[in-house]
């Protein structure tokens, strides 16, 4: 039985879908640009910029694989090939032993000083110089609202 075609008309599937392809376009041109320009895959790099962004750049692996939508097997394989390659270290929490930190190494900020100089570039290009700056602050308003609302 196929599905009714007013269902597949749907406007919610499609401003959905709109938004789906947008991520997904941007998400392929900056992997390959960042690859390109510092080996780094688009999801080493976000990891890479969290703990960048976070005090004394480090942050609770799970706290880190959370924020990225993680489980946390992902999060675990993530941070041993982050630490295999040298960009960061894991710390034990003193005073709870199932708190482990990754923290950034100075390997890890010289890779990610580097890939921003070039991301940002590429965000210009592909992204912010598509946007006024009114629609960017509204974008930036519909995606927090998206972001925060209860699952």
């Amino acid at each position: 039985m196929a599905p009714k075609t007013d269902l597949l008309a749907d406007e919610r599937i499609t401003s959905y879908g709109r938004l789906v392809e947008a991520h997904r376009r941007l998400n392929r041109i900056f992997d390959r640009a960042l690859r390109d320009h510092s080996g780094l895959s688009v999801v080493w790099f976000e990891a890479l910029l969290r703990l960048g962004r976070s005090p004394d750049h480090r942050m609770a692996i799970t706290e880190l694989g959370e924020q990225m939508v993680l489980t946390s097997g992902g999060a675990t394989r993530l941070v041993d090939r982050l630490e295999e390659n040298g960009y960061i270290e894991r710390i034990s929490c003193l005073t709870d032993r199932r708190i482990h930190w990754a923290q950034l190494t100075d390997e890890g900020i010289a890779v990610l000083t580097e890939a921003l100089a070039a991301h940002l570039d590429d965000l210009e290009q592909h992204f912010a110089s598509q946007l006024s700056e009114a629609e960017r602050q509204a974008l930036d308003s519909i995606l927090d609202r998206l972001r925060e609302a209860p699952a």
